[in-house]
């Protein structure tokens, strides 16, 4: 096995003392550099102007950007916490359109909740913000995106999409909203339009003469000053950007010529640019690219850029000939290293207290450390990232609900106890002949999909996922802690799954794909909980005749489900008969008599769908 070599590290005391003896270093040579007549030369500091400028640039569109993320996550969090009462579309509606009289980069904002609804604010071209409330089952890719929302776990950039209202493609940021107990109760998005980025960027860059853009991909055109007013490019929802030899700039339209790296006759501004840009020749005149790649603002990386004429360098640098000038210039970049330094190690020192407040939290999708040169600020990552590693499989395999109630309640939380519960079996009919028609990781991820759309019905009824056993999964309510409306829960979770299995069965069918039919059983009664299984391998769990009976009613369904039918739940008449609120279901239908091996007495079967 290969091992990893550790980088050079430093004590943190011996950091800050090389720090400022650098400092010192520096400012001295530079002193007696510049005093012996040093200067620079013009197409440098060219290069040296243009890498701040396209900084500066990535600065301003993430001003303009990030506010967005920030305040899409406040509503959300007001939202999560009851602040704002996503039960009132009106109340709704007014927390977004306030969101976008604080953002102006904002072109319209949305709450999708569970009923499929979608209450959102939209800003008119005159400035006008109007409200409304439409169907996601009316909006073009409304349904699918709302499923990608439901199984999310944070804010997220979504791919470039055009808006009929506006006219042009507008940038998107989604975020779920789930309450504390990560049950999902609704989505949020917001738009930015293209014609608004370009305008909100060309304005504080206007000292460039609207020298910037954005690409997207190889020759997308995402931002530019044309693009303030797109119309006229022919844009639509086919052709949602135009390339850069579309916009009308006979300079960007040479960006990706033939020959346009390393077209410098001067080697000192070719090895200045490096990755940084590059330089090309158009009509006899030479212009400085500089571009950064983004990767923040959707599935595709950006390239954010400007570009200049060459001779601009010719008036703004004179000869350096004050020394004293010099030196104190170099003085303040020797602090600002110095400076830059201290809040390098403030962020390492935050990131370890960061990991610690994920590890509570049972975060561990993403790795807590990055590797410092600071030895003590390094060794306490490394700990806590191997501290991530062996925690994130038991995060994987055990409820959080149940770790949440152990961090509360201690050993006691798993002492076995015998309680009434719920427990629900699913299936999918035919399973294992289609999963032979599909790749190995195609039916890895077609259960992966399955799983999600029910593990949220589940979460969101507050039950548990107690194991997955193949294509099938067993559900409890009431194990955890007492539910006196356990039976309600997991009636009410059951029928959730009908509808999302049916929805999803459209969208399926709209790619071509098999249908997925689905068995569900339910059974309540008593069991006994706790941890059951060897000393060194335990599962905490739910046994007792009451399992078996839950299990047998889902393979019951074989008997009770026609070719056609796509979704089939049978509940026992105990399960009826511990519901708080039966009236929920209306009329029942007559129940079937069935004998189940090992109970004397005949079982009333309902079939709810």
């Amino acid at each position: 096995m290969a091992v990893l070599r550790r980088p050079w590290r430093l004590p943190l005391i011996g950091a800050l003392a090389l720090a400022f003896v650098s400092l010192a270093l520096i400012s001295g040579i530079a002193y007696i550099a510049v005093l012996a007549g040093a200067t620079g030369t013009a197409e440098r500091a060219l290069v040296d102007r243009a890498a701040r400028a396209v900084e500066t640039q990535v600065s301003v569109v993430r001003r303009q950007l990030d506010p967005v993320t920030d305040h899409l996550e406040l509503v959300a969090a007001l939202a999560a916490s009851g602040r704002i009462d996503i039960e009132s579309s009106v109340g709704v509606r007014e927390a977004l359109a306030v969101m976008m009289t604080r953002v102006p980069a904002v072109s319209s904002a949305g709450f999708a909740t569970l009923d499929l609804k979608l209450h959102r604010a939209v800003r008119h071209p005159d400035g006008l913000v109007t409200r409304d409330t439409v169907s996601l089952v009316d909006l073009p890719q409304g349904m699918a995106r709302f499923r990608q929302l439901q199984t999310a776990q944070r804010t997220f950039w979504g791919a470039l999409f055009w808006s009929e209202g506006l006219k042009q493609p507008v940038l998107n940021v989604r975020t779920p909203v789930r309450r504390i107990d990560d049950a999902f109760i609704g989505g949020l998005f917001a738009t930015v339009a293209v014609g608004d980025l370009s305008y909100l960027i060309g304005e504080a860059t206007r000292a460039n003469e609207g020298r910037y853009f954005i690409l997207v991909g190889h020759d997308k055109v995402l931002a530019h000053r044309r693009l303030v007013d797109p119309r006229g490019l022919g844009l639509s929802e086919d052709r949602s950007l135009p390339t850069i030899a579309e916009v009308g700039d006979p300079v960007l339209a040479k960006f990706w010529s033939q020959g346009a790296k390393r077209t410098v006759l001067n080697p000192l501004i070719d090895r200045a640019l490096g990755d940084l840009g590059h330089v090309v020749e158009v009509e006899g005149r030479r212009w400085v690219f500089v571009y950064r790649e983004l990767r923040l603002y959707g599935p595709e990386p950006w390239l954010v850029g400007q570009y200049s004429p060459i001779e601009e360098a010719t008036g703004d640098l004179d000869r350096l000939t004050n020394g004293a000038l010099v030196g104190a210039a170099t003085l303040a970049v020797a602090l600002l290293v110095a400076l830059a330094m201290g809040l390098s190690m403030a962020r390492s020192i935050r990131t370890i207290t960061s990991a610690a407040e994920s590890i509570e939290r049972l975060e561990f999708e993403h790795p807590l450390h990055k590797r410092s040169h600071l030895r003590e600020i390094d060794d306490a990552g490394q700990s806590l990232d191997k501290a991530r590693g062996a925690l994130k499989w038991f995060g994987a395999y055990v409820p959080h609900r149940l770790v949440f109630r152990l961090m509360e309640l201690g050993e006691d939380a798993v002492a076995s106890r015998r309680r009434n519960v719920t427990v629900m079996f699913t299936d999918i009919v035919g399973f294992t002949p289609q999963a032979e028609d599909l790749r190995e990781q195609e039916t890895a991820d077609m259960l992966n999909h399955h799983f999600a759309l029910l593990g949220a019905c589940i979460d969101q009824d507050q039950g548990v996922i107690d194991k997955y056993i193949g294509d099938c999964v067993m559900a409890v309510w009431g194990g955890l802690s007492k539910m006196e409306d356990h039976a309600d829960h997991a009636i009410h979770a059951a029928l959730e799954m009908a509808r999302v299995i049916r929805e999803d069965n459209q969208l399926r069918a709209a790619d071509g794909k098999t249908p997925v039919r689905l068995r569900v059983g339910l059974h309540s009664g008593p069991v006994v909980v706790g941890n059951i299984g060897a000393p060194g391998r335990v599962n905490y769990t739910v046994v007792g005749d009451t399992v078996n009976v839950a299990q047998r009613l889902e393979q019951l369904g074989k008997d009770f489900m026609r070719a056609e039918e796509e979704v089939i739940v049978l509940v026992s008449g105990d399960t009826i008969a511990a519901m708080k609120h039966p009236e929920a279901l209306g009329e029942l239908p007559t129940p079937e008599l069935r004998h189940f091996k090992g109970r004397e007495e005949p079982e009333q079967v309902y079939r709810l769908v």
